[in-house]
């Protein structure tokens, strides 16, 4: 997978939202929350969003150790989410033997509706991100 790669996101912004989420559960309130953060101005922009937020936060949740950090912040005509974990030992993978139909869709959905996407580890976990032109 060619997007995925180890690398620091094009510039932070200023912090629009952040949400902290312990539990599956939370991801209904997070989509919630982003469609009315964004949702105003960004109706095109709205969906993609909350769709790759819910899968980066999703993956955080169950692959990485929570509590799962979500960012949302704007800066030179674009958003940024950024999701950190606690596990900066594993990193995002594709999974390209696993059979249609078992998971696994949602670092290639996100690396589809995002401009672009990276990850990188801190000394404590790791953040994955994904960037949307406004």
């Amino acid at each position: 997978m060619t997007g995925w790669t180890l690398r620091h996101p094009p510039g932070t912004g200023q912090e629009v939202a952040r949400w902290t989420l312990d539990h599956p559960p939370q991801l209904q309130e997070l989509r919630a929350d982003l469609r009315e953060a964004v949702a105003a101005e960004l109706a095109d922009v709205a969906e993609r969003l909350m769709i790759v937020a819910t899968e980066l936060a999703g993956n955080a949740l169950r692959h990485g150790r929570p509590p799962a950090v979500v960012a949302l912040s704007r800066a030179n005509g674009h958003l940024l989410l950024d999701v950190a974990d606690h596990d900066p030992r594993s990193r995002p993978v594709v999974d390209a033997s696993r059979s249609p139909g078992t998971g696994g869709l949602g670092l290639p959905l996100a690396e589809r509706l995002a401009h672009e996407v990276g990850w990188y580890p801190t000394g404590t976990g790791k953040h994955v991100w994904a960037t949307f032109t406004i």
